[in-house]
């Protein structure tokens, strides 16, 4: 099928919503960009740089990739979706009250100046075996923001990717303590930013709305490299480790807004390990060189996070996010494995200035098998 239908489509059906549902993300809106967001990484503060033990890697550190427990892995239908408090409250307003004139009016008034998201809501399909990985991915991330108390407009913020993936890792020296790994994706990335007021939501030019989105489009394929060394220092008690990554490099046809930036990330984790306990304790320092996003906060760009699993079936996470605190779980049993995570993003220049919190659910249907069962 034609991608250009295709996208028509979901545009259509977007902006026919839009202007009736609420309210989101604005044109200065300074949410950190990533390509793709892992669910466990999110309830961990998203400090993911110095695991990367599982098919995300691709779009963390490769390198961690080399450490994945699994002798192989299939995620074969893989849904996460992402809401934001403000998205609840107004779901439940819209539903209770009607799609009645007074009840609309009522629900953009309290909306005013908040910002509403679906975000993500992304698919990651992949197939994991040792040190590599294949995969298909999309994602897509709907950002609205209410404001303007004479004449109510919402600001619309719109973009998807669809693309597919490859990841190689490797150890090396006699006790395997040295990772390396490279990812290489390709995606096609459409996208759209506009406002709308009560006047001129009434008589929306769709056709001018995907002429715009379709111009601002384009595919691109990127690599990204890591190394992760585990340090010899109580290497069997905390298993502590540096990890490195360059993401993101590449050619690009994507404009303005669309464009994806490079980034180097330092990270550092311990992950102590007792009997039928896991656990990993991470700190991230993304993207320091600022190359990436349009600000130079560097709080934005600071995660810690800690997960700790039991038999390999259950976990905990928590961390902190941006200087927000992050919250998740998550459990595999058989066919079946469930993410959540409940963390706040930055949407400001700083951290601290535009909190948005959200909450994002994941469910996986698949096939595993532990290394230490292959046997």
């Amino acid at each position: 099928m034609n991608m250009k239908i295709i996208y028509k489509f979901i545009f259509i059906s977007l902006f026919i919503i839009v202007p009736f549902s609420s309210s989101y993300a604005q044109n200065i809106s300074m949410e950190y960009p990533r390509v793709m967001s892992s669910v466990r990484a999110m309830g961990m503060g998203n400090a993911f740089f110095g695991v990367s033990d599982d098919k995300w890697a691709a779009f963390y550190n490769p390198a961690g990739l080399a450490r994945n427990k699994m002798h192989w892995q299939l995620d074969l239908i893989p849904i996460a979706v992402g809401i934001n408090n403000n998205m609840l409250n107004t779901g439940q307003n819209v539903l209770n009250g009607g799609f009645n004139s007074n009840n609309m009016a009522n629900t953009i008034d309290n909306l005013l100046g908040t910002y509403n998201s679906i975000a993500p809501v992304n698919s990651y399909m992949a197939f994991t075996y040792k040190n590599w990985s294949f995969g298909f991915f999309a994602n897509a991330n709907i950002n609205l923001l209410t404001y303007n108390n004479i004449n109510p407009t919402v600001a619309a913020k719109v973009r998807g990717d669809t693309g597919a993936v490859f990841t190689y890792a490797h150890s090396f020296l006699e006790d395997e303590s040295l990772h390396f790994g490279a990812s290489i994706y390709g995606l096609y990335r459409i996208g759209y930013q506009g406002s709308y007021n009560v006047v001129n939501s009434t008589n929306i030019d769709t056709n001018a709305i995907i002429k715009d989105a379709l111009n601002n489009a384009g595919w691109g394929v990127f690599l990204s490299a890591g190394v992760m060394y585990e340090l010899p220092w109580l290497r069997k008690v905390l298993n502590p480790r540096v990890g490195l990554s360059l993401n993101d490099v590449g050619f690009q046809t994507m404009k303005s807004y669309n464009r994806i930036d490079p980034s180097l990330n330092l990270s550092f984790a311990i992950s102590p390990n007792w009997k039928f306990i896991s656990s990993n304790i991470v700190i991230d320092f993304n993207d320091i060189l600022f190359t990436n996003g349009n600000d130079q906060s560097f709080g934005k760009r600071v995660n810690i996070g800690a997960e700790i699993g039991f038999w390999n079936r259950l976990f905990l996470r928590t961390g902190f996010h941006q200087g927000y605190w992050t919250a998740g779980a998550g459990f595999d049993i058989w066919l079946l494995r469930f993410n959540y995570a409940y963390y706040t993003e930055e949407l400001g220049a700083y951290a601290g200035q535009i909190p948005d919190e959200r909450h994002v659910f994941e469910i996986v249907l698949g096939w595993d098998m532990m290394q230490d069962k292959k046997n």
